[in-house]
């Protein structure tokens, strides 16, 4: 990873909007020692009969974490101990953010056998208060202040009243003096500079402040929020239900807040003034998501998604409303996702399904969470995750640079050269350019298909268009036009669960343009995939980050060919005990023949 120059900070900075621009120089001339401009004042909560039918968190582990101060994130353990490392430099900071969420806080213990837990909870709660004092420390940055802040209104909503029968009301009103700071804080660093989901955050914390504290400045905040929802709604909601940063987690995430306010605002009697735009918008995100979920009922892990992060799809769409089961979520025929550039083929006979992600790293001037993944797809064959993306195992820069890096997805890297300009954690200079996402059905064959012109200045655009058979074969056709020589290395990851053999024998392998054969096997069930096409076939290990700070073996094929365009490599994968499809390529660079059927590349 290169140092970024003045024209890596240039093609990043253009794009920033105005207000973002003015925000950043707020930001780094504000410090945060602003505590102290606040006195503190009674602070009342504001009694929901019955309380708002939040979803808990992980029960069983906020129980053990309140019990114990046994800790654990990101799969990171922090061991028993009296203190808590609000801001420890021994952890990530991500692993603090989560501490500092305190998400661990959103369950309920009003049971009477659980009054020793209420008592923990509020010990902790009131740890926080203690160690964090000077508006400098993790858990006062805007991100973990939005989600803590709700957490601990969640917390409090449904545990005060027991919580005073057992006479912790001076515990109760320090918890809340020191909430409505928190939401004075928040207030005055909204996180404008940044945008997206984490301005959503704060949204969510300004509106659930103003709901349930009753603080002098609970009617600006629900104010206030409620003007920025509306207006990020129109923002952030795309047409196809997606979220505009196209990652599956923070499509999840976002779908959550807005369940969440929906919640809120029913619960307290609350009248949202944008309700006509935010019950629609939770249908389509819910939609979207149904849509784009592998068989097994998770999210792809497209654009800095892992799981265990945001609750489990199949939760979110009951609260959404939509109660269905997901091998019904989408039909056989192909889903075209255009705004937010994503494609699906779903085959429920066979529990397989194919994602492929063919649109903008996310918004020109918010791109934070994008990848060089153009073109990339995730493909599950049998309820099993066979080609898979790498995924994300920390934003910490150095293992960052890779998991975002072209060769960490399943698409093509043309002169060795980065789809986009990633740098830092999450900074993006040059952009990929792309086409719009198509698909459809012919005679039987599913297909889907997009263009990326990111490599023009070296001559070269790239089209692949990916089919389904009606034997059930997969073929990735990829297309490249342009003039010059060239290297073009193509990358397919395999879930670490997929067996990968070579069937070829050597004299094939030196011979370059021979047929490749390799045996893909995963859970008693065989493939073959046969690579047509000249250069050479290899394979080699890679990690495979399902969740953060999880990292497994898998196997890579890595094909690489230099020569002059254009050129077009072809790869299948085939059920053992299938006819191989039959494929000319001589029509042409605009069409392909698959078992006497005429398909269109572009």
């Amino acid at each position: 990873m290169t140092a970024p120059t003045l024209g890596t900070y240039w093609r990043t900075v253009r794009h920033l909007r105005g207000s973002q621009l003015v925000a950043l120089a707020q930001r780094r001339l504000l410090r945060r020692e602003t505590l102290r401009w606040w006195k503190s004042v009674p602070v009342g909560l504001r009694r929901v009969l019955p309380p708002a039918a939040f979803p808990e968190w992980q029960s069983p582990s906020a129980l053990q974490a309140i019990e114990t101060r046994e800790f654990r994130f990101l799969n990171v353990t922090r061991p028993t101990s009296g203190y808590i490392p609000w801001s420890s430099r021994e952890f990530s900071r991500l692993w603090l953010y989560h501490l500092n969420y305190c998400d661990f806080l959103n369950v309920d213990l009003r049971a009477f056998e659980r009054r020793f837990h209420l008592r923990r909870a509020l010990d902790v709660a009131l740890d926080w208060c203690t160690q964090n004092t000077t508006g400098m420390e993790v858990g006062w940055e805007p991100y973990p202040l939005s989600l803590r802040i709700v957490n601990w209104l969640k917390f409090l909503m449904r545990n005060a009243e027991r919580a005073e029968a057992l006479g912790e009301g001076k515990t109760l009103q320090a918890l809340l003096a020191n909430l409505r700071i928190q939401a004075l804080a928040l207030e005055a660093r909204l996180e404008t500079h940044l945008l997206g989901n984490h301005l959503m955050k704060n949204i969510k914390a300004l509106m659930f402040a103003g709901a349930l504290l009753g603080a002098p400045e609970s009617s600006r905040w629900w104010a206030k929020g409620q003007t920025l929802l509306k207006r990020e709604l129109t923002e952030q909601v795309l047409a196809d239900g997606g979220h505009f940063e196209r990652s599956p987690m923070y499509h999840a995430e976002v779908l959550e807040d807005l369940l969440d306010i929906r919640t809120l605002a029913s619960a307290c009697g609350r009248v949202v003034k944008c309700a006509p735009q935010l019950s629609p918008c939770i249908a389509q995100m819910a939609a979207f998501l149904g849509r784009i979920l592998h068989a097994d009922g998770e999210i792809p892990l497209l654009n800095d998604s892992a799981l265990a992060i945001a609750r489990r799809p199949q939760e979110l769409l009951m609260l959404a409303g939509n109660s269905i089961q997901i091998p019904t979520i989408a039909s056989s025929e192909v889903s075209i996702l255009k705004e937010t550039g994503y494609a699906v083929i779903r085959n429920p006979r066979s529990g397989s399904c194919l994602i492929l992600d063919c649109g903008p790293l996310g918004p020109d001037y918010q791109p934070g969470h994008g990848h060089c993944d153009v073109l990339s797809y995730e493909l599950s064959l049998h309820g099993q995750r066979v080609v898979v993306d790498t995924g994300v195992s920390t934003y910490e820069r150095s293992e960052r640079h890779y998991e975002r890096s072209t060769a960490a997805h399943n698409t093509l890297r043309i002169d060795g050269e980065e789809q986009a300009e990633t740098w830092a954690s999450f900074r993006v200079g040059r952009r990929p350019k792309v086409g719009q996402v198509e698909g459809g059905e012919l005679t039987g064959f599913r297909f889907v298909r997009g263009v990326h012109y990111a490599y023009q200045h070296r001559g070269v655009i790239h089209f692949r268009m990916i089919i389904l058979t009606p034997r059930n074969s997969w073929v990735v056709i990829d297309s490249l036009r342009g003039t010059g020589k060239h290297l073009v290395e193509s990358f397919i990851h395999f879930h670490p669960a997929v067996r990968v053999e070579n069937l070829s024998n050597p004299a094939s392998r030196v011979a370059g343009t021979a047929e490749k054969l390799w045996a893909i096997e995963f859970t008693e069930k065989r493939y073959v995939l046969t690579a047509l096409g000249p250069g050479r076939l290899m394979a080699r290990e890679s990690w495979y980050a399902p969740e953060f700070g999880m990292r497994q073996h898998r196997t890579t094929l890595h094909w690489s060919w230099e020569g002059d365009l254009p050129v077009r490599l072809i790869y299948t994968l085939t059920p053992i005990g299938e006819m191989p499809p039959i494929i000319s390529h001589c029509l042409g660079q605009e069409l392909v023949e698959i078992d006497r059927i005429s398909l269109r590349l572009n």
